[in-house]
């Protein structure tokens, strides 16, 4: 099968065997199924965006206690450094 392929169900489609719209298609005369199928993409996304604000939420006081950390640790080897430098330990 070649990377232009696809599979579906059990079936190899090429891309010149999908068809492509001519015109513009009315709403009402989108099949059901294709609604469907968007309805449940979009809900699909909307759960995914959900839980990636859930982990950021329950992840905020270890980013927090990380970062206090991180710039602690910068400001006092900055702080030891110039102390190294005026001899002043």
């Amino acid at each position: 099968m070649t990377q232009a392929e696809t599979h579906t169900l059990g079936q190899t489609v090429s891309p010149d065997q999908i068809p492509t719209l001519t015109q513009d298609l009315a709403l009402p005369h989108v099949p059901k199924a294709v609604h469907l199928a968007f309805d449940a993409r979009v809900a699909e996304k909307q759960a995914l965006m959900a839980l990636s604000e859930d982990l950021l939420q329950n992840l905020r006081p270890e980013i927090e206690r990380l970062t206090a950390d991180l710039v602690e640790r910068t400001l006092q080897s900055i702080w030891d450094k110039r102390a190294r430098s005026y001899q002043d330990v």
